[in-house]
Formats: structure tokens, sequence, C-alpha cells
């Protein structure tokens, strides 16, 4: 039953992280509902595969030409621009986990910022940056600072970086990409950082309560989120020229409703 349980958790994840909608907001909410205590170190967890995912399908654009100065450059734009979550998310941790995982939180979060998706999809592309690595050292900086904001849940790491990067100039689908891209450093390192606290605290990946069948729902973390997330990259990529910003609004702010409805019932 609870490798089931994981087996949504690790679906969910797969969709939510790799759109614009707060994968950690679903998850807690989910856990909520099935009983799984969504502690950092399952959130994070789950990260590793879609993050493999973003590695994947954006191979080439992320090696071609890799041993140019303009490509490390380009790297060295990504590391220096997650430093703040990636501080942030470590000073903050214990606090963002006991604190900012109320339900009105993130449902506040959902709708907040679909309404500025909505908004933000009627803004013109009018010749803004198309090409990842032609991004300024400024807009990743600033887009870097936005992405601490995603550490509240329901906020969405890949949402808040895509709208940051369409105010500083970016064309909307180069926006996401390079949010996508951003996260990569903070998503893994988070994964790498929870895991290496947990061993040394007393030797388990898996948090207790999914103990049974340790191997099984080690690939359920792993192989679901990555294969999910691969599908929800190739689906987007085709519906990218489209009112895609306004249909993850919409989405969020009718989450967020009903997250407040049934809170407010029960």
């Amino acid at each position: 039953m609870e490798s089931i349980k994981l087996l949504i958790l690790a679906i969910v994840q797969g969709i939510s992280e790799l759109l614009p909608i707060s994968s950690s907001g679903h998850l807690i909410i989910l856990g909520k509902i099935m009983t799984i205590p969504t502690s950092t170190l399952l959130l994070t967890s789950l990260h590793i595969g879609t993050s493999i995912a973003i590695l994947v399908f954006f191979g080439r654009k992320l090696f071609a030409g890799f041993f140019t100065k303009k490509k490390w450059t380009f790297y060295l734009k990504i590391l220096l621009s997650v430093i703040p979550s990636g501080i942030l998310g470590v000073l903050f941790e214990s606090k963002i986990e006991n604190i900012l995982h109320d339900n009105w939180i993130i449902a506040a979060s959902l709708i907040f910022w679909g309404i500025l998706m909505i908004l933000a999809q009627n803004k013109k592309d009018e010749g803004g940056v198309t090409d990842m690595e032609n991004v300024t050292w400024q807009q990743s900086l600033l887009m870097g600072f936005a992405q601490a904001i995603a550490l509240i849940p329901g906020t969405s790491r890949s949402g808040i970086t895509t709208l940051s990067g369409i105010g500083l100039g970016l064309n909307k689908y180069t926006a996401f990409e390079y949010s996508l891209v951003l996260g990569l450093p903070v998503l893994l390192g988070a994964s790498l950082w929870e895991i290496i606290k947990t061993v040394m605290d007393n030797g388990q990946v898996i948090p207790a309560t999914l103990v049974t069948a340790d191997y099984i729902n080690f690939a359920i973390i792993i192989l679901v989120p990555f294969i999910i997330g691969c599908v929800s990259l190739m689906l987007l990529e085709k519906v990218k020229k489209e009112k895609w910003l306004s249909a993850f609004g919409i989405y969020r702010i009718i989450i967020g409703i009903a997250i407040l409805v049934v809170g407010y019932l029960l």
C-alpha cells in the first residue's frame, strides 16, 4: 500500500515539477490526503528523476560546444545564479517544513502566481532573448534571486523564474527553458544534501514510513518521475506556441480555490 501511495506521488512529481504549477504544493497536499509525511527528504529525492529528465531533454543544448568559452560562461551564469536559493534553503529548511506547509499558504501562492501567469501571457514577445546562452549576467542573477521565492510551497520554481524571465525581456518559452536549467543545480544539490544528512543520522535514505520494499520504493522515486518528466517535456514543447501560460494560470487558481474550500469545510 505504501508503494502505491509513493507511486502516485512520483507520477504527480513527474508532471508538476516540469510545469509551472508547483510540485511541492501538489505533493504536500497529496501527502496529507494519503497520510504520507512529505518531509524535505522525500520531496527532494523525488526531484532526482525529473532533474535527469531535464538533462536528457536539453542534452544537446546543454552540452553542444562543451569546450567553448561561451558554453562555460553559460555554466558559470547558472552556478552563480543558484547561490541565493541554495543558501536560503540550507538556512531555513526546518522553518519552511514546519511553518510554510499550511494549506492556506499553498492555496494563496497557487492563486497569486496563477493570476500573474495569465497577465504575463498577454505580454508580446517583441524581440526578446530566444537562446538560453544569450541570457545576460544581470538577467540570470535576477532570475536566480526570484527562484529563492519558490521555497514557499505553491509558488513553483519554474513558474516564478519563468515570470521573472519574461519580465526581464526573455521570450516566453526561452524563459521557461532557462528556468528548468537554472533549477538543476538546486534540485540535484538539495537531493544530495538531504540524502547525506539522512545517511549520517540513521543510515536510511527512504523515510521510515516507507522502509518496506526499499528497492522497489527507490526505483519508484527515481524512475517514475524520470519517465513521466520526459513525456511532460515532449508534450509541452508541442503546445508551447499556444496559450500555455494562461492554461496553467487558470489551473492554479482552480486548485488553489479548491484547497481553500475543502480546508474550510473540513
